[in-house]
């Protein structure tokens, strides 16, 4: 019998709801799930968990005995930066236990990595007993930061197929370039729609419809052929990615980017930066164009790309995302929290 499991996850979204859901499942347990709530108000992760969540400030130190629970055994750690879980990992640790951290950080390479992986070798690493990545970005760093190959498991991040799966075939969709995410600088949603702007004549029948909310949603330059909308539930988006051909998130940094495997699973061309995590999980040559980071040019023949593939290569791409987005997923993630707790425990 495996022993007693409990997770902890900071901005507690629905999607990994479900993936905790789909974990406890496979443990066999009614595993205890404290979070911390989001930045933008996600409705139904309760109801996804199909149990209350134990809800946390996470700037605040917590304890297992004030949130009415007994210390588990094996704990899966949400970072390794805020105070409640932090905490609450220390407890585990103290009473005999292991933790898992859940890292979901991706390989930038930049001087901050650079000198963090000696920090966290010195302070961090032995309070781990594994750590769970989202995809390769991330075991790269994990590596780097000193954690062995063997107790780095990937899987952390994934949509949920029964919400998002596959449409219609890519030519018989609208001509409709969307964007999923915060109205922000970092995720390049101005850049963006002036972007699009600038070829819009070079593009006839296509539009380009965002999804969000934030600061700079009045700063998205006006035009015909953009539609700026606010912020969808969940529920609600998969209809939405059904019925365009290409996703775009152009971040400037993006840890994994989830709405990436959303759009795979529901078929779309991918038009991403090179600094999106889930790159190397989800993008090929055949369903996605990468451009640098900032470079306006380079996103602009990135759009073009997409945009002029012809209807065999629109096969192939929808073909290509569907087939890459099965390596994640609720069960996926539920796989790996099984095999972390039968080698740690």
């Amino acid at each position: 019998m495996l022993p007693s499991a409990a997770f902890s996850w900071h901005g507690l979204p629905q999607y990994a709801a479900r993936q905790l859901a789909a974990a406890s499942a496979e443990l066999g347990q009614d595993c205890p799930v404290v979070g911390s709530r989001a930045q933008v108000p996600i409705q139904g992760v309760e109801a996804a968990l199909g149990r209350p969540v134990h809800w946390v400030e996470a700037s605040h130190p917590a304890t297992w005995r004030k949130l009415g629970l007994d210390v588990p055994r094996v704990f899966f750690q949400s970072g390794w930066a805020y105070p409640a879980f932090n905490a609450l990992g220390d407890e585990v640790r103290a009473a005999g236990g292991k933790v898992c951290l859940l890292m979901d950080n991706n390989w930038r390479g930049d001087l901050r990595q650079m000198a963090g992986a000696p920090w966290f070798r010195a302070f961090q690493r032995r309070k781990f007993s594994a750590v769970l990545v989202p995809g390769k970005s991330g075991r790269r760093l994990a590596r780097w930061y000193g954690m062995p190959d063997g107790k780095i498991f990937e899987g952390m991040y994934g949509a949920d197929p029964q919400l998002f799966f596959n449409g219609p075939p890519l030519a018989n969709r609208p001509k409709r370039i969307i964007f999923v995410g915060q109205y922000i600088e970092r995720k390049g949603c101005v850049p963006l729609a002036q972007a699009f702007a600038a070829v819009a004549d070079r593009l006839p029948g296509w539009e380009l419809c965002m999804y969000g909310s934030g600061p700079l949603q009045s700063a998205i330059p006006a035009h015909p052929a953009i539609k700026v909308m606010g912020f969808v539930q969940p529920e609600q988006l998969g209809a939405l990615y059904r019925d365009a051909r290409i996703f775009a998130l152009p971040s400037n940094s993006e840890a994994w980017g989830l709405v990436v495997h959303e759009a795979a699973l529901s078929g779309c061309q991918l038009l991403l930066s090179d600094a999106i995590g889930s790159a190397p999980d989800l993008a090929t040559h055949l369903n996605a164009e990468l451009f640098k980071t900032n470079d306006f040019s380079s996103l602009v023949a990135a759009l073009l790309k997409l945009a002029k593939v012809n209807d065999l290569g629109l096969v192939r791409a929808q073909a290509a995302s569907i087939a890459v987005a099965q390596s994640h997923g609720p069960q996926r993630f539920a796989t790996a929290v099984h095999n972390i707790v039968g080698r740690i425990s």
